[in-house]
């Protein structure tokens, strides 16, 4: 028989359930706006009934019931969105950053035509164009001093917006590996306080517990971290989450690992990111791997790109100021400061730092040969640029194989100076494992390099350049000219020689003839010559820069608009990366978000049966009350 107080017994685990209910409720309405929140709801199954069907049960019909009771509180979420919304966070964090930094590099460069601002008139392209042209005004009054102060003024124009655009380049890089050491701590962080979640949550589990404020919590970092890296998750173990990046495990349960940042000498003391054991991370996505293609590589190659302008420039007009005369019949000199990478005259280089030379740093050599562009030139071989084999046939003209030479790829740019001699010239290279503007390798197993063009003493492996050993300029014909390799960023110390600066009078606006037939010129045509200016100003219309075999004008417009192209795409990227996760959370805010209307409903709902509850209780109460009475009479 049920005992006489079965009814309140059943009302009690009503009422608790009920206000577990309530209380469940006021949690999810309490935390609407809380980041990472999940909707909770409470599972309500009845209890035991009291009867079970064995030999000790009464003999009556049917089974007692004993109400209800709370079989757990879950949090609604879908493994499948967060793990979907994993992966795309990472794509989304690589082309946000992204899109951030190439546009500030857009904006660096400033082309009005892009910016549609009139104002915005001291590009870089601009201040060629107003140095090339002051050049073309002395030749047309080269007894003026105006116009010497004029080109003056413009030459320190170029020079500072140069300067600029390496300082800027190299502000925005240095500001990216400011933004990966705050990225590595930061996953440092999350990885401890991840794995501090995961060693709570175990606790509290192992209680047969559901602590879905810290499963909330967990995700939140989970989500913040799968935006800088690209995060792997694993479920499969139920007593422990593992994460991994780059196919290494980061957070095992209650155990992480830590990354650790080491400066690298041959990345300008940037750093790279390695784990505790000095393995270096491989990260494929997040905002830690943009940043790290944007230090490494974009802003990388746009310094190197200002550089090769720079260095093409003040190798250029140092050459052909260098033959000219001034006003005051000096000779000689340059025009731009030039620093070599070796104070050597040779170009000898001590690469491996241990004291005694073993290279060869050349930048441009020039041939001793007069040729003509058009020209055929009559004879067949093959060539070794840099370690490509370039060919050339005897119906080519002398146009034919330096266009062969310029798309090769080898990083070397011919071309035909205002003398007439064929001219090879080194580029920035495209890794970092050997320098910039050196060339590395001259072989021809013909006559083009050396008989035709003047520039080697003889053909074949004897008489090749090879920039892996000392006195290598020797393999240089006689009459030949050549340059060593400009310093590291030639940008960052463009400027005007302090000659110059100090008496304009040095400009060397004039030619001049070969009295003693040394094959220099030792006397100036006189202040009324402007041939050698003139050879200057035209400078702007050849097809001079290093590896592209455009001229400076061509090379900027190719250069704003890859910067252009790239802005373009990491935009089009970023939005549909953000338009993409938006979508998945807006999924998720749909299945775990708090809607207000649905939880006044259950709230009423609840009360209700809670009210019902209470009433059911006191009428329980009544007929104890009753039964007791009536015994006690």
């Amino acid at each position: 028989m049920p005992s006489t107080f079965h009814g309140i017994e059943l009302g009690k685990r009503s009422l608790i359930t009920h206000t577990q209910a309530l209380n469940v409720t006021g949690h999810n309405l309490s935390n609407l706006n809380t980041e990472g929140y999940s909707r909770q709801v409470i599972h309500i199954q009845t209890f035991e009934p009291i009867f079970m069907p064995d030999l000790t049960r009464e003999e009556r019909p049917g089974q007692m019931g004993q109400g209800m009771i709370t079989s757990n509180i879950v949090r609604v979420r879908d493994a499948l969105i967060d793990n979907r919304i994993i992966f795309e966070n990472s794509n989304l964090g690589y082309l946000d950053l992204r899109n951030k930094y190439i546009h500030q590099v857009e904006m660096v460069y400033a082309e009005p035509s892009a910016y549609n601002d009139p104002s915005m008139i001291n590009t870089l392209r601009t201040s060629l164009d107003e140095f090339m042209s002051s050049w073309q005004e002395l030749a047309n009054q080269p007894d003026q001093n105006s116009a010497r102060i004029v080109l003056v003024e413009k030459a320190n124009i170029l020079t500072n917006s140069v300067r600029h655009h390496f300082e800027q380049l190299t502000d925005v890089r240095n500001n990216i590996d400011k933004e990966i050491q705050d990225r590595v701590t930061e996953i440092n962080q999350l990885a401890q306080k991840i794995a501090h979640l995961n060693d709570r949550i175990l606790r509290s589990e192992a209680m047969k517990d559901n602590p879905n404020d810290l499963y909330d919590q967990r995700d939140v970092l989970i989500d913040r971290l799968s935006k800088i890296a690209d995060i792997q998750i694993s479920r499969e173990d139920k007593d422990e989450l593992i994460l991994f990046i780059g196919g290494r495990m980061i957070v095992q349960g209650q155990k992480y690992e830590q990354l650790n940042m080491i400066a690298q000498a041959d990345n300008n003391g940037y750093y790279d990111v390695y784990w505790k054991d000095g393995e270096k991370l491989v990260i494929r996505g997040g905002e830690l791997a943009g940043l790290i293609d944007l230090r490494d590589i974009d802003l990388y190659f746009e310094i190197k790109k200002i550089d090769s302008f720079a260095a093409n420039v003040t190798d250029l007009v140092n050459e052909i100021h260098r033959d000219g005369f001034g006003a005051n019949k000096a000779t000689g000199n340059n025009f731009f400061v030039e620093f070599p990478f070796t104070t050597d005259p040779l170009g000898n280089f001590d690469r491996n730092r241990d004291g005694v030379d073993d290279s060869t740093y050349i930048f441009r050599v020039s041939g001793s040969n007069i040729l003509d562009i058009n020209d055929k030139i009559g004879i067949q071989g093959q060539m070794n640029i840099n370690g490509i084999t370039i060919n050339y046939y005897s119906t080519d003209t002398l146009n034919d194989v330096i266009r062969r030479i310029n798309e090769s790829g080898a990083r070397v740019n011919a071309f035909l100076n205002p003398q007439g001699n064929l001219t090879l010239k080194a580029d920035y290279q495209l890794n970092n494992t050997t320098p910039d503007f050196v060339i590395q390798h001259l072989e021809d197993n013909g006559l083009f390099l050396t008989g035709y063009s003047g520039i080697l003493n003889g053909n074949g492996i004897e008489g090749a350049f090879d920039w892996q050993t000392i006195n290598q300029v020797n393999q240089f014909t006689e009459n030949s000219k050549w340059a060593v390799a400009p310093l590291v960023n030639p940008s960052a110390y463009m400027s005007v020689e302090a000659l110059i600066l100090s008496d304009n009078n040095y400009i060397a606006s004039s030619s001049g003839v070969d009295t003693d037939g040394d094959g220099i010129k030792d006397l100036s045509n006189g202040v009324g010559d402007s041939k050698n200016a003139l050879k200057i100003a035209s400078l702007k219309h050849e097809k001079v820069m290093v590896g592209m075999s455009l001229t400076f004008s061509e090379y900027f417009e190719v250069l704003i608009s890859d910067i252009g192209s790239r802005g373009n795409l990491a935009e089009k990227g970023f939005k549909a990366a953000e338009t993409i996760v938006q979508n998945l959370e807006n999924i998720r805010k749909s299945i775990s978000g708090v809607n207000i209307d649905e939880e006044f409903t259950n709230l009423i709902k609840f009360q209700h049966a809670y009210n019902a509850t209470a009433k059911v209780m006191t009428e329980m109460d009544k007929m104890i009350e009753t039964l007791i009475f009536r015994l006690g009479a």
